[in-house]
């Protein structure tokens, strides 16, 4: 297990998913309460993210036509099923709130606490979740 990062960081909003997790640029739902503790200023920002996992299915009838559906758990040998929630890199957006940050992020082998006021605006979230801050073709971390 890598070394824990000396990098403070802030929970500046969330995104959910549904099926796949958020490109680069995907805009992030900033938290009413966000609020910048002195000293602060230099943590990097991060988003709460959950993505609910769920394989397509795309049945094709006798008498023509399609149907398609999700199914949570239809696959689950071969990927994700159910949710997941994860810390992912976000930047200031032309518009001053917050998008993913470009690049390739994967799990790092790092969690995070949330905090209690991040819990309070995301109450859903479990209280430590992943942190995805590493190149998945690289293997380098944002910081």
């Amino acid at each position: 297990m890598p070394e824990p990062p000396s990098t403070e960081v802030l929970v500046v909003g969330y995104r959910a998913c549904f099926a796949a997790a958020p490109e680069p640029g995907t805009p992030i739902s900033r938290f009413d309460a966000l609020t910048r503790r002195s000293g602060a200023q230099t943590a990097t920002p991060m988003a709460l993210v959950s993505v609910e996992h769920a394989t397509q299915r795309l049945r094709i009838r006798t008498g023509g036509g399609t149907e398609i559906s999700w199914e949570e758990n239809y696959f689950t040998a071969f990927g994700d099923s159910g949710s997941r929630w994860h810390l992912l890199p976000v930047t200031t957006s032309s518009t001053g709130g917050f998008i993913v940050a470009h690049g390739a992020w994967s799990a790092s082998g790092y969690e995070a606490v949330l905090t209690r006021s991040t819990l309070t605006q995301a109450p859903f979230a479990p209280p430590v979740v992943a942190v995805h801050n590493a190149d998945p073709h690289t293997g380098a971390h944002r910081w």
